[in-house]
């Protein structure tokens, strides 16, 4: 059989005694008594001992009215207490159960049974209330990590909807410099275009249509050096570079095959440094490789002759290109100031739109080399 243990806090003997009595009339349940007389002695007893309950006089030697309840509660807000009152102070004792106590007896009207029913209401009533408390703490601890969770996740959604609002401005900005760019390049596209045109027309009003198909093959392969700056600059990432190694090698593999060389009797070498350029730099040299290759592929090579066309592209001090050929090479008293196909004076005008200067080797075949 579980013993129940009960302090009291009483400075009445008799009433002590009394209610010792009563209880060991109940046969069913066993109790364990600890009597004190000050509230100081039952507060020390708490701390050195455990009781199930507690059964507590308001008025006591070192303590008076409901402040015994309050000191009692404070020192001991686990232990279920039942207030011993006298008639003078059951408002006292009211205010008790008000304040948390389980439960209070009237001294003189109490016996065995209703004080062993109060006893054991008060120690289920705490239980249940410590139960509560728990709960609601498990709740409210609950409710602290989901209010902290929202509260991050309310955090994180800001920060991803400023990142996105970032993104988008980002790339607002991108494409209208994108579309500022893409303006800036049709315009130096025409301007390039039209600066073939008017060799075109000169050449056209100088000496007429001598040879139609050749005629046009010339506007073809200068629109198609053009198109194909057009080409890297619509794959370049920023719009306004394009990696001019790449674009030589396009260029050429496309005049080879427009011209259907023979590639046992013609080889392509070339040393290129990968330099990216700028649509200004990139439309005048492309054009400039296409007149040089074209005229090497077209006239530098006498049917016995193994051929072989020389590109280099380098920047050191100076960027520079270089065509060349193994041919029949042009007199040595080849003035190009002077030259009369329309291929070599877009050549010099193309030259003097990059500030630039043409170095002119025809010993052992032909090399244009352009230092800009």
């Amino acid at each position: 059989m579980k013993v129940t243990r009960i302090l009291i806090i009483e400075d009445n003997f008799k009433d002590v005694r009394l209610i010792q009595e009563m209880l060991k009339e109940i046969p069913s349940f066993s109790f364990e008594f600890k009597h004190v007389e000050r509230l100081d002695e039952g507060l020390k007893s708490i701390k050195n001992d455990e009781f199930d309950v507690l059964l507590l006089d308001l008025n006591l030697p070192d303590s008076f009215g409901i402040e015994t309840f309050i000191e009692a509660y404070k020192n001991a807000p686990h232990l279920p207490i039942v207030i011993l009152s006298g008639a003078a102070d059951e408002e006292a004792a009211l205010d008790a159960v008000h304040e948390g106590a389980q439960d209070y007896l009237m001294k003189g009207e109490v016996d065995g049974k209703l004080l062993t029913r109060s006893i054991f209401y008060a120690i289920e009533r705490k239980q249940i209330e410590e139960e509560l408390v728990k709960h609601r703490d498990h709740l409210e601890e609950l409710v602290e990590k989901r209010t902290l969770g929202l509260k991050e996740a309310n955090k994180q959604l800001r920060i991803e909807i400023n990142e996105r609002k970032r993104a988008e401005e980002e790339i607002r900005a991108s494409l209208e410099e994108k579309k500022i760019l893409l303006d800036e390049i049709q315009s130096r596209i025409q301007n390039s275009l039209q600066t073939i045109i008017s060799i075109i027309d000169s050449e056209y009003l100088q000496n007429g249509c001598k040879n139609s198909n050749e005629f046009n093959q010339e506007i073809e392969n200068r629109a198609k050096a053009v198109e194909l700056i057009n080409e890297k600059l619509c794959q370049s990432e920023d719009f306004a570079m394009i990696d001019f190694a790449e674009y030589i090698i396009d260029l050429t593999d496309y005049l080879f095959d427009f011209y259907g060389v023979n590639s046992n009797l013609i080889n392509l070498e070339t040393d290129i440094e990968g330099i990216p350029l700028d649509i200004d730099v990139a439309i005048p040299c492309g054009l400039i490789i296409n007149e040089l290759v074209t005229n090497s592929i077209k006239h530098a090579f006498k049917s016995e002759i193994k051929g072989k066309v020389q590109i280099k592209f380098h920047s050191n001090d100076k960027t520079w290109l270089s065509v060349s050929d193994n041919g029949s090479g042009l007199p040595e008293s080849f003035e190009l100031e002077h030259a009369e196909t329309s291929g070599l004076r877009l050549v010099n005008k193309l030259v003097k739109q990059l500030n630039g200067r043409i170095e002119l080797n025809v010993k052992g075949g032909t090399e244009f080399k352009i230092v800009f």
